[in-house]
């Protein structure tokens, strides 16, 4: 995955579905797996430290606005 390829496009349907590691004991190691990944290829498109923060902070937001219900689009 890189920030430079086109993006696919997006379902704009909202439908709810469980993760597989929702009550598995893997979910640990998935989500440790997925974060160095994804950490790692910020980096490889060159993104630095704050900005991957600033990046952070704004799935955190989309995150809670999922759980309030808004709709950022």
């Amino acid at each position: 995955m890189h920030l430079t390829e086109a993006e696919p496009k997006m379902n704009t349907q909202r439908t709810v579905t469980r993760s597989p590691y929702e009550t598995s004991s893997d979910w640990r190691r998935a989500r440790e797996i997925l974060a160095r990944s994804f950490y790692k290829e910020l980096k490889h498109n060159g993104l630095n430290a704050r900005q991957i923060v600033e990046l952070s902070n704004e799935l955190l937001k989309m995150v809670s606005d999922d759980f309030i219900g808004v709709d950022r689009a």
